[in-house]
């Protein structure tokens, strides 16, 4: 991963340098609305919520993410056979947990889910070629809205990282004032980062990684 980001910001480097050299030909500056949709791909994952006496209180367990969807504006400009672009978008989508309480006698599953919006703010950079592109760079997600209704669990704390960060390789295509994208975004924190089962951060490894569709059209162009 750490080789994937050298190799972006090298990208956006050559492009810097090439929008400076004379010879190379640039094309306007495209600036537009995009919106988009997806998923996020993670897998059914079990942890148990404990007390302070290593009593396990209640099993959680990670079901499924509802889809993502992300609207707002981009800027793209072509320098040559490079390209870089800007991106900020506001972006939502839900977790949903399968909760089994084990204090009581009767032993009921309840599914409980947590909502997240970000502001995800991402350059990218690469390769363009007769409207086709291909490009990879980082994002930075800034929080701006969370609710869940594990709140309500016995034991349970939450820790939640106003700003994380993660990294996405992307191919596109430009038709007239039309850009459409196919994204994977790798997220650089676990769906239980924020998840603590009194002081002990819950043991969830699965990542909120997405695969997204956008169509951006240029306003600007």
């Amino acid at each position: 991963m750490k080789n994937l980001i050298l190799i972006s910001f090298l990208m956006l480097s050559m492009v810097s340098v090439d929008c400076q050299n004379p010879a190379v030909k640039t094309d306007p500056l495209r600036i537009g609305i995009k919106i988009a949709g997806g998923a996020i791909v993670t897998r059914p994952e079990i942890s148990y919520l404990g007390n302070n006496t290593d009593n396990y209180l209640s099993m959680v367990e990670l079901s499924h993410a509802t889809p993502q969807t992300s609207f707002g504006l981009f800027a793209q400009k072509k320098f040559g056979w490079l390209f870089t672009e800007a991106n900020v978008l506001y972006s939502n989508y839900g977790m949903v947990f399968n909760v089994a309480d084990f204090s009581g006698d009767k032993q009921e599953l309840n599914k409980l889910e947590e909502r997240f919006s970000y502001v995800d703010m991402q350059i990218m950079g690469g390769l363009y070629s007769h409207g086709f592109r291909i490009s990879v760079g980082p994002v930075m997600h800034i929080l701006s809205g969370h609710s869940s209704e594990l709140s309500d669990l016995e034991n349970y704390n939450e820790k939640m990282r106003k700003i994380s960060y993660g990294f996405s390789g992307a191919i596109g295509y430009n038709l007239n004032r039309f850009s459409f994208d196919l994204k994977y975004d790798k997220a650089f924190r676990t769906v239980g980062d924020h998840i603590y089962y009194g002081y002990k951060k819950s043991p969830f490894l699965e990542t909120p990684d997405a695969i997204t569709f956008s169509i951006g059209y240029a306003i600007i162009k």
